[in-house]
């Protein structure tokens, strides 16, 4: 069991992040002049959000059995509840990578757009299969004015997730050998991501 846990954490390093589409023009210059003043998580309006506890957070808070919750949280109050539980754990992750790394006179802020969070639970995972996937629109903005310096539309990160009845028993010790919750690992790998590539960092 030990080997296969082995496994499943070297599955989870080699997590393939920043889809990237976007060239960065922004030149060395421009971007020692940068201080990121804050971050911001907003969602699209077509956006998609899995996230089981957020659903099961939401059920409890409104006293939801069991057997209502699929039909009482895919709700817009529900829909609601769980990104804007969601928002600020992405939001504090993001902010984790990027800390130290602008320390110039500019005041920009990194404003993101969520499009897809997703976290397929372990029954999804044994039954169909499914990987941590977030994608999201970065745009680094002049905090002053709010005109756009550089856009990165649907940047993006995954995480590889154990399938199967055993890839998924796998995951699961890794996931509770953790000190950091899915969540965080998913947008910590979006936020380095996006760091690494606004420094053109391997």
């Amino acid at each position: 069991m030990l080997g296969l846990v082995r496994l499943g954490a070297l599955g989870m390093l080699l997590s393939l992040a920043g889809c990237v589409t976007v060239e960065n023009s922004l030149s060395q210059t421009d971007i020692a002049s940068m201080k990121l003043t804050g971050v911001t998580v907003n969602y699209a309006p077509e956006s998609f959000v899995q996230w089981e506890d957020g659903v099961r957070a939401y059920a409890v808070s409104q006293s939801i059995p069991d057997h209502e919750i699929s039909a009482r949280t895919n709700t817009p109050e529900g829909k609601a509840f769980v990104r804007n539980m969601l928002a600020p754990r992405i939001k504090a992750a993001v902010e984790k990578e990027m800390a130290g790394q602008l320390n110039g006179t500019r005041p920009v802020r990194l404003d993101i757009v969520v499009k897809r969070f997703e976290l397929p639970s372990a029954v999804q995972r044994v039954l169909i299969g499914g990987h941590r996937v977030m994608v999201a629109d970065a745009n680094l903005v002049d905090a002053r004015s709010g005109a756009v310096i550089i856009a990165n539309a649907d940047f993006r990160a995954f995480l590889y997730a154990g399938q199967g009845i055993v890839g998924t028993a796998v995951q699961a010790a890794v996931d509770n050998s953790s000190q950091e919750g899915v969540v965080e690992k998913l947008a910590n790998s979006y936020g380095a991501s996006y760091r690494n590539w606004l420094l053109r960092k391997a």
